[in-house]
C-alpha cells in the first residue's frame, strides 16, 4: 500500500514564463491531493474520490486506451496511457482512492497535480524508478519533472516518445513546483536549460494569502483556447523572429538575447507588422513586452528583495506582475482584477493573479502578524461586490510546503528523495 500527498502550486513570479525558456519562483501549497494506493494483480485502475466533485473511474492500462477530452478523466487516462507506451510491461494496477482540498479550476495547478498523484501511484506500487527505460532517460529530480510535462502536453522526452496529451500548450513550471519544492522556501527555476537556481528561505515574518474568486479557470472547457493563445503568441513571436532574423532559435528567451534585432529599435513593431501580414496571433510584441518584464525585472528584483526581507519591494513587483499579465497577457477576468486591487486597499503589500489566468486565484503578501484580519477584511470586501460568487470562493492563509510526499518506514518523506541520491536533488553552483 503507498499513502501520499500531492501538493498544489503558487506561481508566485513566472507567468507563462516557462514554455518560452524563462525562469519562475514557485512554490508547492499545504493543500492538494492526499491518497491511498492498493496494487492490483491485473492492469486495472480505479480512481475514487472521497467527496462527491469526481465520478468514479476505471480504466484499463492499455496503449489503445481512449481519453475522452472534456472529461476529468482526461488527466489519469493520459497518464496512465503515457506510461503503459513508455514502458511497456512494466506496470500493474492500483486502486487509488483520494481527496482533495484544492478548489477545482482554482488556477493552483490542480490538473497536474492529478496527473502526478497517478503517476506516483503507479510508479511507487510497481518500482518504476527501477526500470532500464526509466533510469537511462530520468537520471535528477527536474528530468522527472520534464517528463511529467511532456506526459501532459504530449511532447517526447528522450527515449521516451510522446504521445497525445490533454490539450494544453505548456511548460514545466508545475511539475517542477509540484515534485521538487521544499517547506519554508520559494524555488527559482530555469527553464532553458531546465533546472534549479536557487532555494530561496521564505521570510519568517511574512504571510501569503490566497483567494480563489469562484470562476473556474478549467482548461479542458472554455478556457483551454483562451490559455493555449498564450502559448501561440510565444510560438508565432519567435517563428516571425526567425524569419526576419534568419535565425533558428528554439525559445522566446534565445531570440531576446540575440542580436542583433531585425527592425534594429523598432524590432517589437516589426514583429507585429510581419506577424498580420503572416495571418500570426495577435499583439505579438505585447506578448514578448510581457516576457521581458517578468524574466528580466519582476523575477531578478523580487529574489534581491526576498533575500534582504524586503516585504513592501517584493509586494509592489507582486503588483506590477498582475498588471502585465492584465495588460499583456489579457488572461485576467474583472473578479480577479477586483481582488488584486482590494488586497492592496486592505493593507497587503501587493498581489497578483497566477497559473494559467481566466479565472482561478490570486495571491496577495503581508505580515505574519496582519494576517488574519487581512484575511477576513479581504474575503468581506469580495463578497459585498460579487455576492453571486461567494458559494465558490475560498479564502485561506498558505505557508510554503514540501512537494510531492509518500510515507515511508521512516516517516514521511519527499518522493523525488527516494527516487534520487541527495546529491541529485541539489542546484549546481
Amino acid at each position: 500500500m503507498i499513502r501520499g500527498f500531492v501538493p498544489g502550486r503558487i506561481e508566485v513570479f513566472g507567468r507563462h514564463t516557462d514554455y518560452a525558456g524563462g525562469r519562475s519562483i514557485v512554490c508547492a501549497l499545504d493543500r492538494g491531493f492526499s491518497f491511498t494506493a492498493v496494487a492490483r494483480s491485473d492492469q486495472v485502475l480505479t480512481l475514487t474520490e472521497e467527496g462527491q466533485e469526481f465520478e468514479p473511474v476505471e480504466l484499463t492500462l492499455d496503449e489503445r486506451l481512449q481519453p475522452q477530452a472534456g472529461s476529468w478523466s482526461n488527466y489519469p487516462a493520459t497518464m496512465a496511457r503515457r506510461l503503459v507506451r513508455n514502458f511497456p510491461g512494466a506496470l500493474k494496477g492500483v486502486d487509488i482512492s483520494f481527496r482533495s482540498t484544492l478548489p477545482v479550476g482554482s488556477g493552483m495547478s490542480g490538473s497536474s497535480a492529478l496527473m502526478m498523484m497517478v503517476f506516483t501511484a503507479l510508479a511507487a506500487s510497481n518500482n518504476l524508478p527501477a526500470d532500464r527505460r526509466f533510469t537511462e532517460n530520468i537520471r535528477t529530480p527536474i528530468d522527472l519533472a520534464v517528463y511529467l510535462a511532456c506526459a501532459e502536453n504530449g511532447q517526447g522526452f528522450r527515449g521516451l516518445e510522446g504521445d497525445r496529451g490533454v490539450g494544453t500548450i505548456g511548460g514545466s513550471e508545475d511539475h517542477a513546483a509540484i515534485l521538487m519544492a521544499r517547506a519554508g522556501g520559494l524555488s527559482l527555476f530555469s527553464f532553458s536549460p531546465p533546472g534549479l537556481i536557487e532555494e530561496i528561505p521564505w521570510p519568517a515574518g511574512w504571510r501569503m494569502a490566497v483567494a480563489f474568486c469562484g470562476v473556474r479557470a478549467e482548461k479542458t472547457k472554455e478556457a483551454l483556447e483562451k490559455y493555449n493563445l498564450a502559448s501561440r503568441r510565444v510560438r508565432d513571436a519567435l517563428e516571425v523572429f526567425n524569419a526576419l532574423a534568419g535565425t533558428g532559435l528554439a525559445t522566446l528567451r534565445e531570440a531576446v538575447d540575440h542580436e542583433p534585432k531585425p527592425g534594429g529599435p523598432g524590432w517589437l513593431e516589426e514583429l507585429d507588422r510581419a506577424g498580420a501580414a503572416d495571418g500570426k496571433a495577435p499583439a505579438l510584441s505585447d506578448r514578448v513586452r510581457q516576457f521581458l518584464a517578468e524574466d528580466r525585472t519582476h523575477i531578478p528584483a523580487a529574489r534581491e528583495a526576498l533575500v534582504r526581507q524586503d516585504l513592501k519591494e517584493f509586494g509592489r513587483l507582486l503588483s506590477a506582475s498582475h498588471q502585465a499579465s492584465r495588460d499583456c497577457l489579457w488572461n485576467i477576468v474583472p473578479e480577479i482584477d477586483f481582488l488584486q486591487a482590494s488586497a492592496v486597499e486592505q493593507g497587503a503589500a501587493g498581489a497578483s493573479g497566477f497559473g494559467a489566468g481566466f479565472g482561478g486565484s490570486i495571491v496577495a503578501v503581508t505580515t505574519e502578524e496582519r494576517a488574519g484580519r487581512f484575511l477576513e477584511e479581504w474575503r468581506n470586501s469580495y463578497i459585498a461586490q460579487y455576492m453571486n460568487r461567494a458559494p465558490q470562493a475560498d479564502f485561506f492563509l498558505v505557508k510554503p510546503s514540501d512537494g510531492i510526499r509518500v510515507r515511508t518506514d521512516s516517516g514521511p518523506a519527499r518522493y523525488v528523495d527516494t527516487v534520487f541520491s541527495p546529491r541529485s536533488s541539489t542546484p549546481a553552483p
